[in-house]
């Protein structure tokens, strides 16, 4: 049964009746409030003593981080279609530009330059074609190769320039590819030119050289299964000279070259399939920036200094991991930038393919890519630094890159922006501030922006407590400079008063018009917020111990506190007839100063404060 109190001043406490002494009357107080911030000397953009702030104006550490506690991974986001790359920028992405159609049905298999074109192996691979880019026109078919052409290269052995296609069981090679090809069938699966020869590596594993084109001589072989070995490259060893490595199903491989044999590196994983059935070379592998990176599965890469002999995780699955079904799938190349290391992306079906650029911080999105495994490449022909790969039914296209860090609003020549592949939509990671227990209160976001316009847009939605859609009440940016918004009430949409929230996050869309050199420029954007922990209350009030009441001496009452303080349960307290049973609490009692008489009785006044754990 639920203890009240009916009599005028009168308290319960601890299974005890008192009387009040003093006015009689009991001092209610909340306790449930943090210690306040001490703020000396110069004020930083969160000294304010009520609320607190919260601030995203870098997110060059990329995607793939699911939560914050407002302390670390500030400069990372949950997912982005934007443009992240450089801090206090964050745009649409580099636009993609169609090339002419070259009137041939089917993949582009494999694109490489030779002079100033581009030489193409279109339908899937059975078509090799010159693109001329200062003209953006097709030639006629150059070559058809015994079958499908999946891998180039092009290099300078001697004093002849060469370039070749691979195609499985031979290889197709020009020294002047607009007149004359030969076709040569000693099986290839990829090349790599170096020590002055030209290397292939077969499906079996055999690596040969060629010091005279067209004349092949085994060399070592990869000590696996019949279709483990994927791609011949290039990269330092231990001393920082160039040697050749493979990678393959269960590892990377470097190349001995004095015993000819292939030796196991520290890079070694568990085997998983290939997801990509109609690819030969599904498994990316680079050399970027002196450290070698080489895929592993899925959205797994990993970064190996040979130097160092250190090895990292580093792929788009690490964190959290990536979070958009659709896109997520195996990484199936990866092709080394000035800027980056560009990752190519097959996602649930082959029309949900994506390029995606590592800073050594983090992945960024770059751009759609309808291409096969290796129908992609990097070139500055005609002095344009251009990714060429295909978006939707186009033979060919490109992607502006940037060769250093640039930024967008100082870029000359003015960077063209994607604004019809892709909706650009950047998610913060949910913010916590570490404490999911407690509710907070969001009172006002700030977005700072450049670039605006009636067509520059931004909008900006916000969710709660890790739910999947975000809430009614958005807003657009169309101006330029800081725009403060509050936040609604679930409850009744008073916008002063704000959203409680255990957790948090943004989603910014970005559009622009029809001008490709416009894009929206969001530069920061701040949420100010408050903790509110759950309200407790603490009581001041004075028993009169002058006589006796209820029973009980002086004596009686005193010893009654004495027990109700050393007891290690929290206490029953209440002072009112509730009919609702509200105002009953369970305290600690955490002062008591007591005047009494000197004798025998014990006579006196204890002044008593209780609260609410």
């Amino acid at each position: 049964m639920t203890n009240r109190v009916s009599v005028e001043r009168e308290i319960f406490l601890n299974g005890e009746r008192y009387p009040l002494g003093g006015d009689g009357r009991v001092r209610t107080i909340v306790t449930s409030q943090y210690p306040q911030k001490i703020v000396l000397g110069d004020v930083d953009k969160d000294s304010n003593p009520r609320t607190s702030l919260i601030v995203w104006d870098d997110w060059s550490g990329g995607v793939g981080v699911y939560s914050t506690d407002g302390k670390e991974n500030l400069n990372r986001s949950h997912f982005s279609r934007a443009d992240g790359r450089y801090k206090n920028h964050l745009t649409l992405p580099p636009l993609y530009t169609a090339g002419a159609d070259s009137g041939v049905a089917g993949l582009t298999t494999a694109i490489n330059e030779f002079g100033l074109k581009l030489y193409v192996a279109l339908g899937n691979g059975l078509d090799i074609r010159a693109y001329t880019v200062a003209s953006n026109s097709w030639g006629s078919q150059l070559t058809t190769p015994a079958a499908s052409a999946y891998e180039s290269i092009a290099f300078t052995m001697g004093a002849t320039d060469y370039i070749a296609f691979a195609y499985g069981t031979g290889y197709e090679y020009s020294t002047a590819p607009d007149s004359s090809w030969t076709d040569d069938t000693t099986d290839v699966k990829s090349f790599a030119f170096w020590d002055d020869r030209l290397w292939g590596l077969d499906n079996t594993g055999q690596l040969w050289f060629s010091s005279v084109i067209g004349t092949e001589v085994n060399d070592a072989k990869i000590p696996l299964p019949d279709g483990y070995a994927h791609v011949l490259f290039t990269g330092p060893d231990a001393q920082g000279e160039e040697i050749l490595y493979v990678s393959t199903e269960v590892g990377l491989y470097a190349h001995d070259a004095a015993n000819a044999r292939f030796v196991k590196t520290k890079v070694a994983f568990p085997r998983m399939a290939s997801a990509d059935a109609n690819s030969v070379a599904v498994q990316g592998a680079a050399t970027w920036n002196g450290d070698i990176y080489i895929t592993a599965g899925k959205m797994t890469v990993y970064r190996y200094d040979p130097t160092r002999g250190v090895v990292m995780s580093v792929g788009l699955n690490k964190d959290a991991g990536f979070p958009v079904p659709e896109i997520r799938g195996d990484i199936i190349k990866l092709l080394p930038t000035h800027t980056g290391l560009l990752a190519f992306v097959l996602g649930s079906s082959d029309t949900l393919r994506t390029v995606w650029e590592y800073n050594g911080v983090g992945w960024h999105y770059l751009a759609r890519d309808n291409g096969s495994a290796q129908g992609n490449h990097v070139s500055s022909i005609g002095g344009n630094y251009r990714l060429y790969h295909t978006f939707g039914d186009d033979d060919i296209g490109y992607t502006a890159l940037q060769r250093g860090d640039v930024n967008p609003e100082l870029a000359t020549p003015a960077i063209s922006y994607e604004g019809t592949n892709d909706i650009a939509d950047h998610i913060t990671p949910w913010f916590n501030a570490g404490q999911n227990e407690i509710d907070k209160t969001a009172i006002r976001v700030r977005i700072e922006c450049s670039k605006m316009t009636s067509d520059e847009t931004a909008k900006v939605e916000y969710a709660l407590d890790y739910s999947s859609s975000y809430e009614s009440s958005t807003f657009t940016v169309t101006s330029n400079g800081v725009t403060t918004q509050t936040f609604p009430t679930i409850a009744n949409n008073n916008i002063e008063a704000g959203s409680n929230f255990r957790a948090i996050r943004f989603k910014i869309t970005l559009n622009r018009g029809s001008t490709a050199t416009r894009t929206p420029n969001v530069k920061s954007i701040s949420l100010e917020w408050r903790r509110k922990i759950p309200a407790k209350y603490g009581f001041e009030f004075t028993l009169d111990r002058s006589e006796n009441y209820g029973g009980k001496t002086p004596k009686e009452m005193k010893t009654d506190i004495i027990t109700a303080i050393e007891t290690s349960d929290q206490v029953e307290f209440t002072f009112v007839d509730d009919d609702g049973d509200t105002q009953n609490y369970y305290v600690d009692v955490t002062n008591m100063e007591d005047v009494e008489d000197t004798g025998h009785g014990e006579i006196g006044q204890t002044r008593i404060a209780v609260v609410e754990a």
